[in-house]
Parts: structure tokens; C-alpha cells; sequence
């Protein structure tokens, strides 16, 4: 089973986030953790001894009720593994140390999309989610499909990206199609054959035919970020390797109403 932990808050996109992570269950058998960080600034944070021992467990009381709420209102089949992880304090370096002090194989949070793609980049280059020691699952939409799609273009270094998105999702029930994109500013998009994707495309079907897998389709996607973007809408989820900076394959992944799954390069 995939030791997961999936970050919840009291909104709509936690919620999405906790049924897609129901959803995936049924595809990959996950060891489900979740948890909740109470953020607090430096005036809240009262006395010191017993009178601030009392304080935080008011506060971590309040994000008890959050959690309890969330998995009572969804009502989920995929059964914890353990007691929510509530912790007080910075959410980003609080998850970043749960993640590398339980050994996780996948981190699962939601996220809204919006019409732009400076918000998620924001996240993405996020110190969790460069410092990350596990792939990170960000979940934008409710997609139900049984397709997931490995997304490259030529920055992109195809081992780790077939290594690391394989031990998550090799073994599981999803089928599978690579997409190489190219950026092109024209009317249309298009969609032409493998062989326009040259040594980066070659490599990773290599690599995944050497892992004994083979891709459904593979096809190479000329557009726009925002036409690549709407015609991934039917996967489940497309994985990738963490962009760096915010290019073109960046605003693919941002404009896509797919989850995407993020492995690390390094």
C-alpha cells in the first residue's frame, strides 16, 4: 500500500481533494494519512508554560473539529491509517517535516484553478514543494477517468520522471498515454505524430518499455499552453517532472483542469 498524506482545510477545494483521493483508492490502494496545520502569527501565540500549553490545545482542538467535519460531511470509503496529524504553526515547514519524518510516497492536496497560472506556479516553487521528499499530488478537478497521461517536452529529463511516476502509479489499474509538448502561438491545435517528439520522447518510451510498461498513445500536442491545457481535461491526472521556472510546460500543467502529479528531477 502507498503511504499517502493528503492535507485538509474546511473548503471546496479540500473537499474535492479528499473524494479524488477516494477515487484514487480504487485504482492504487493507498495507506491514507491526513492532516491540518493551524496557522498562527507571532501575537497569537500566548504566554509560556501551562497558560501556553492550554492555549495550543485550544487551537488544536479547533483543527481536530476541521478535520472531523471535513471526513463526516464526505463520508469516504478509504479508510485511515491513523489518527488526523494536527499541527500548529507554519503550514509549509510543519507538512515539509511530516513528510520527511514519516516516510510518505505521496503527498495529496487541493487547489483551485484560477485564470491564471501565477498562483500555481507560486505554489509549485513553494520550499515544500521543491525540498519535497516524496511525489506531490495537486488536485484541481474531480476527473473521472481510468487514463492518466505522462506529460515531456524537451526540458524535461525522462528518467525520473518514468522511475518516479511509475513507484506511485506502475502498479495500478490506470491506463496510460505520453503527451510530448511543443509551444506554437497558432489558431488550432495540433496533434501529430511520435516521431516530431525526438530524443526525449524516444528515451521515455524506452525507459518504460525497459520497466516492462507500454503507453496506450503517445502523441505530440502543437499549441498554445492553453490549448494543451483544455485537451488534458480528460485525464485522471498528469504527471510530470517540477518545473523550476514558468515555462511553457509549467502553463500547461496551470491551465489544465486535470490533477497533476509532480515528481522531482533531483
Amino acid at each position: 500500500m502507498l503511504k499517502t498524506l493528503l492535507y485538509l482545510n474546511e473548503d471546496l477545494a479540500s473537499s474535492i481533494a479528499l473524494r479524488f483521493t477516494d477515487y484514487l483508492n480504487r485504482f492504487v490502494k493507498l495507506s491514507l494519512y491526513v492532516t491540518h496545520v493551524e496557522e498562527v502569527d507571532d501575537k497569537e501565540q500566548a504566554g509560556t508554560g501551562w497558560v501556553r500549553k492550554t492555549w495550543q490545545d485550544g487551537v488544536e482542538s479547533t483543527g481536530k473539529q476541521i478535520v472531523n467535519r471535513m471526513l463526516r460531511t464526505e463520508n469516504i470509503s478509504c479508510p485511515l491509517a491513523g489518527r488526523p496529524k494536527i499541527f500548529v504553526g507554519d503550514r509549509e515547514k510543519e507538512v515539509e517535516y511530516e513528510m520527511r519524518s514519516g516516510l510518505y510516497q505521496l503527498y495529496i492536496e487541493g487547489h483551485m484553478s484560477t485564470s491564471g497560472s501565477s498562483d500555481f506556479f507560486e505554489l509549485i516553487s513553494s520550499s515544500m514543494y521543491t525540498n519535497s521528499p516524496c511525489p506531490l499530488l495537486v488536485v484541481k478537478n474531480l476527473s473521472i477517468s481510468k487514463k492518466f497521461a505522462l506529460l515531456c517536452s524537451d526540458s524535461v529529463d525522462p528518467a525520473p520522471l518514468v522511475e518516479k511516476t511509475m513507484a506511485v502509479l506502475g502498479d495500478s489499474d490506470f491506463e496510460f498515454d505520453i503527451i510530448f509538448y511543443k509551444f506554437n502561438d497558432g489558431s488550432e491545435l495540433q496533434i501529430l505524430d511520435k516521431n516530431e517528439g525526438g530524443s526525449v520522447l524516444q528515451e521515455t518510451e524506452s525507459l518504460l518499455k525497459t520497466a516492462g510498461k507500454a503507453a496506450s498513445e503517445v502523441h505530440v500536442l502543437l499549441g498554445t499552453p492553453e490549448q494543451v491545457g483544455d485537451n488534458l481535461k480528460d485525464y485522471a491526472l498528469i504527471a510530470s517532472t517540477l518545473p523550476r521556472r514558468e515555462s511553457m510546460r509549467m502553463q500547461v500543467l496551470a491551465n489544465s483542469l486535470a490533477t497533476v502529479m509532480l515528481v522531482r528531477d533531483k
